[in-house]
Order: structure tokens, then C-alpha cells, then sequence
């Protein structure tokens, strides 16, 4: 009975931060003038990957926190705290959602110029799009570009 309560109560939020702020214009994306073996990469996922030492997603909640991930953390270091998927794959390689291995091995073999000293976890049931708006996406954008990223890739989960 409680569960149905706060999903009718968390799908009522929903539907009215995207009313509120789903009609913000968004800036034009930049268009990178450099090749890619010059692109300072960054990385954003969904999926709920976090360090095992970090707070894990409240996920019942809609946690619309950011986990700040150092990019050159090992796969071991890593987990996954999410119920809306299925976790199993990521489970047993954190790559399938969290590919890292793949962006450091396109880094030495000279693919792209490197990678930010930071990527970013979070949890992509997030009902609070205000919250997301206007504490989550501005303490990324802030890295970003303390980092000095050129591009940022993102994965669902």
C-alpha cells in the first residue's frame, strides 16, 4: 500500500517538473572544431555505477544526486545501485554500462586526446526534475568545465 502511494505520489512530481521544466530552451550544442585524437573526453552514466565507498542511490527515492567517479578508478572499485533495470550484466562487467576500459584503451591508442580526471554516476529514475535542473546538472556543468572537457558521453541505464 505504501509503495503504491509513493509511486502515484513520485509519477504526480514527474509529470509536474517535466511540465514546468520541460520547455526550457537549450543551448545550441557546440560543434568541436578539432579532431577527435585532440578531445578531452568525459563520461556520464545513468545506470547507478558508484564507487563501493560512495553512498549508495536511494533508489525508492529518486535520488537526483551526483556521484563523482575518478576516471581512472579500477572495475573492482565499482558497483551498481539501481532497481529499474536489470543489473545483472552490469554486475558481472561494469563495461556494458560504465566503459571505461574501452575510453582509456581509445586514449592509448591515441583515438582521442584523453580523458577528464572525473566522470559522473547517477541514478536515472529521477522524478525531481527540479532538483536535477538546478543542483544535479549545474555541479556537473561546473566540472565539466573546471575539467576542461570537449566532449561528454553519456549512457542510460
Amino acid at each position: 500500500m505504501i509503495n503504491s502511494i509513493k509511486e502515484w505520489y513520485f509519477k504526480k512530481m514527474a509529470a509536474r517538473s517535466i511540465e514546468k521544466h520541460g520547455k526550457e530552451k537549450i543551448e545550441k550544442l557546440a560543434v568541436l572544431n578539432k579532431p577527435a585524437k585532440e578531445w578531452r573526453v568525459s563520461f556520464l552514466t545513468t545506470a547507478g555505477v558508484h564507487l563501493k565507498d560512495q553512498t549508495p542511490f536511494d533508489v525508492d527515492g529518486g535520488d537526483w544526486g551526483v556521484r563523482m567517479i575518478p576516471s581512472d578508478s579500477r572495475e573492482e572499485e565499482l558497483m551498481v545501485t539501481h532497481t529499474h533495470y536489470d543489473t545483472a550484466s552490469a554486475d558481472q562487467d561494469i563495461n556494458c554500462v560504465y566503459p571505461s576500459a574501452a575510453l582509456h584503451a581509445l586514449t592509448e591508442e591515441g583515438h582521442i586526446g584523453g580523458l577528464t580526471p572525473t566522470f559522473f554516476g547517477m541514478m536515472g529514475y529521477i522524478p525531481r526534475v527540479d532538483k536535477l535542473m538546478n543542483e544535479s546538472v549545474p555541479l556537473i556543468l561546473k566540472k565539466l568545465k573546471e575539467e576542461k572537457a570537449d566532449v561528454v558521453l553519456l549512457s542510460p541505464g
